[in-house]
């Protein structure tokens, strides 16, 4: 054996065990659930303050069946996703190389399984229910499967593309129903080597999975037929908001029938796919897309498809590039809700190194993630705060009357110093504190804009 062999063998025995290493084995805890889903939670076309038209308002909550992730094999602990996601499933990751068992539950009333699109996987662990069937063909209510699928070189993305690519997984027992039923999600695989511990991107700052699909609740009916991004209608799609500058890679989605042809459409905003720019993406029933974009145009723009009935039937939402915020000149103290309520009032403290004569401050209530609706009410500092001393400013208890609202919202308007200068919002909720009313809130980095509450003219 020639020296130059031997020196390439005591290499790959060195490489391959750290190679084989890399790769994980990454485990989920999904279940089938039947759930009451509302395309409109907040009962309103958000994106004009107005009722939901007819015939698409006249009933927005219908029985669905989702995947439901769990924290580990007893089922007993919801793990959180973005609210964003919506009725989707949660994201399934994997990097090439990576093994993903997904340990699922059935406790719906039919048969379900878990079938993924892109990774490989061997004839039981298909979960697709036809002849010759696999074990995991078709779980029936009650029953479990665990489903190992493989994330090889042909799961992951192109050698030219982006570092990451969007799979789809979906019940296919009776595809066509479970699929208007729910019962789908996404699986994000990203190359080998740029995937950080989560299996997310390292080049990327954020990610958005967005899913553009006409539901089916009465067979054909135009009242049944709800053209939703990712579940909702008419501007209820909640979260979709990116700090300025971010890499911001949007995953797009389609599903449905004939009649689910979608142009989802950003204003504000280019992307770039296929090597190229644009701000319109084509997607057919069970279309994959992947776009990135640079969020450098802050503002609160339309997102939609550019179907022209599509759009008339509510298949719009915004999306929110912000300003990152500056640093706060004032803090909020004991940020709970039941603190506030028996002080009847929000305390604050001052910061920083100069005297403060008096703060200006301003509520609203937070109605759903979607909307803001302002209290028409304005409160003082009752005395000038020096450094480091906290005070509390007296607010009307009338406000924490109302209860159907996520929380309350307070934000200072205005801060005068004793110097004379002054410190003004660059935009309303520059610095702000929610008083949530769960204590299981999500996390929102941005407030949404202000509505005005408006009859409505029947």
């Amino acid at each position: 054996m020639t020296p130059k062999r031997l020196i390439l063998i005591a290499a790959m025995v060195v490489v391959l065990p750290l190679f084989c290493s890399a790769a994980k084995t990454r485990e989920y805890y999904l279940a089938a659930e039947d759930v009451t889903w509302d395309y409109a939670p907040s009962g309103k076309d958000l994106m004009h303050v107005r009722k939901i038209p007819d015939p698409w308002g006249k009933q927005t909550q219908w029985r669905k069946t989702r995947y439901i992730e769990y924290t580990d094999a007893t089922f007993s602990v919801r793990k959180p996703q973005p609210e964003w996601l919506g009725i989707l499933g949660p994201v399934i990751r994997a990097e090439v190389g990576d093994t993903v068992i997904v340990h699922f539950l059935n406790r719906s009333a039919r048969p379900h399984s878990v079938h993924p699109h892109g990774l490989r996987y061997d004839k039981d662990n298909e979960g697709a229910h036809y002849l010759p069937a696999g074990q995991g063909a078709a779980v029936p209510p009650g029953g479990r499967y665990d489903y190992r699928w493989l994330a090889d070189k042909s799961s992951g993305p192109g050698a030219d593309g982006p570092s990451s690519t969007v799979w789809w997984y979906h019940s296919h027992v009776e595809a066509e129903q479970e699929i208007n039923a729910g019962l789908m999600g996404p699986i994000i695989v990203t190359a080998a080597g740029k995937a950080d511990a989560e299996g997310k991107p390292k080049d990327v700052d954020r990610e958005l999975i967005v899913l553009f699909m006409i539901f089916d609740e009465q067979h054909g009916k135009d009242e049944g037929l709800f053209h939703a991004i990712n579940g909702f209608i008419f501007g209820n799609t909640p979260g979709l908001a990116m700090k300025q500058g971010e890499k911001v890679r949007w995953y797009l989605l389609g599903m449905g029938n004939e009649r689910d042809l979608h142009t989802p459409h950003w204003h504000g905003k280019t992307v770039e796919y296929q090597k190229r720019y644009t701000d319109v993406v084509e997607l057919l029933p069970a279309s994959m897309v992947t776009v990135d974009m640079i969020a450098d145009n802050p503002g609160t723009w339309l997102f939609h498809c550019h179907v022209l009935d599509h759009m008339e039937a509510g298949m719009m939402a915004t999306y929110t590039i912000y300003s990152p915020p500056s640093s706060c000149p004032i803090q909020f103290v004991h940020p709970e809700h039941g603190q506030l309520d028996a002080a009847a009032g929000v305390q604050i403290r001052n910061p920083g190194n100069k005297p403060i004569r008096q703060v200006r401050m301003s509520s609203a209530y937070l109605v759903t993630l979607r909307q803001l609706e302002p209290f028409f009410g304005t409160w003082f500092t009752p005395q000038p705060l020096a450094p480091g001393q906290e005070q509390v400013v007296p607010v009307s208890k009338t406000m924490f009357e109302s209860g159907n609202n996520l929380g309350w919202v307070f934000y200072p308007a205005r801060i005068l110093y004793e110097d004379g200068t002054e410190w003004r919002p660059r935009q309303m909720g520059d610095c702000f504190q929610i008083y949530w009313r769960d204590q299981n809130h999500p996390e929102i980095p941005v407030l949404p804009p202000m509505q005005l509450p408006q009859k409505d003219n029947d």
